[in-house]
């Protein structure tokens, strides 16, 4: 979603997409697509709706636009976790130009704007849920690649993560990607972006949030890969004590085996630090990775469902049962069907509970 600039420019109230979703309101406008308050016609419920970008050229010219829409939303199916947007739909409007819809969220700021008059207990809380969040996407092999305050997001009590159109599976060979002022140094050397690359980016967000600005340009003079890779961070303008201090100059270490090991590790070191305890993981949490644990042990039955799918896309049908004990996993390897249908343009039957774990998105 990412939203680089917030407006509210009224568009047609008529305009459909998928001849579903009624576009109300522009919420904000990213590297690769706009975002849209919009009317789910068939729920009656409000979400946000993210389309590539109306200037784009057409998929079968430009197909790459369409792919990374597609994997974000792939990446984000598969995830559910209480500080992470959730998704609920994906499809194709009238000029096959692929968007995908999410929760959306009331009167949002970013995770340093909802901090700025807060004091440094209240600011940590804050950065509490985006280490829960990278705990979890880090535990499932995601890296996210783009954390940014514009990706970090605060509605009412809610901290969510979002905008996963950078992210990449660990040990996957991607080329340097992200937004400068957050990238960290082994990245910009042409290295692998890791989980430490993540941490190294709350680091700095962690700087901005209790010194108001970028830890490496404290004047707002640009942003150079020079500045980033040999200056370090003046932190007198940080008004924190030395242990804390501590924690965030290890985040901002140049380089990543300097750093914490994982996100969890960072929640301990804070509990340490502050005397709290800091729950690593909180019921929700917890309950979160048994809802999107990674589908272990039916490769073989989802490969015969998506060939089964190539070859209804193909205009060749044919009709399966799924049979077995309750709890064995039938909804969850449909829902890894699903997501697969949807990227591939499928229209699915509505479920009733938003093709949630428990549910069968397939039944019609």
């Amino acid at each position: 979603m990412a939203p680089l600039s917030i407006q509210h420019a009224q568009i047609d109230p008529h305009r459909l997409v998928g001849n579903r979703y009624r576009l109300l309101t522009r919420l904000g406008v990213g590297g690769m697509g706009q975002v849209y308050h919009a009317l789910d016609r068939l729920t009656g419920e409000a979400v946000a709706l993210k389309r590539v970008l109306t200037h784009a050229v057409s998929p079968d010219v430009d197909p790459t636009l369409r792919l990374a829409l597609a994997q974000e939303f792939q990446a984000l199916a598969g995830l559910r976790h209480p500080n992470i947007i959730g998704v609920r739909d994906y499809g194709f409007d009238q000029a096959r130009q692929p968007y995908f819809t999410m929760d959306l969220l009331y009167n949002p700021r970013t995770l340093v704007a909802a901090g700025q008059l807060l004091s440094p207990d209240a600011k940590l809380k804050l950065l509490l849920p985006v280490l829960h969040a990278l705990a979890y996407i880090h535990r499932r092999g995601i890296i996210h690649r783009d954390l940014k305050p514009g990706n970090i997001l605060v509605s009412g009590a809610a901290v969510k993560v979002l905008d996963f159109g950078l992210a990449t599976i660990v040990g996957q060979q991607t080329s340097p990607s992200g937004t400068l002022r957050y990238m960290a140094p082994e990245v910009l050397r042409g290295g692998a972006a890791t989980s430490a690359a993540d941490l190294y980016a709350l680091g700095v967000i962690a700087y901005e949030l209790f010194a108001g600005w970028h830890p490496f340009a404290p004047t707002g003079q640009p942003i150079s890969t020079e500045m980033l890779q040999n200056s370090e961070p003046d932190w007198s303008y940080v008004a924190l004590e030395p242990a804390l201090i501590a924690v965030l100059q290890r985040l901002l270490a140049k380089e990543p085996q300097d750093r914490y090991a994982d996100a969890q590790a960072v929640i301990a070191a804070l509990g340490a630090v502050t005397g709290q305890l800091l729950p690593v993981e909180t019921v929700a949490t917890r309950e979160s990775f048994l809802q999107a644990a990674p589908l272990i042990g039916r490769e073989a039955q989802l490969a015969q469902l998506t060939a089964a799918l190539t070859q209804a896309v193909a205009e060749q049908g044919s009709a399966w049962l799924i049979g077995g004990e309750s709890g064995v996993g039938k909804s969850r390897l449909l829902s890894e069907l699903r997501t697969q249908a949807l990227v591939q343009g499928v229209t699915v039957p509505l479920c009733a509970k938003r093709c949630a774990p428990g549910t069968n998105p397939l039944r019609a």
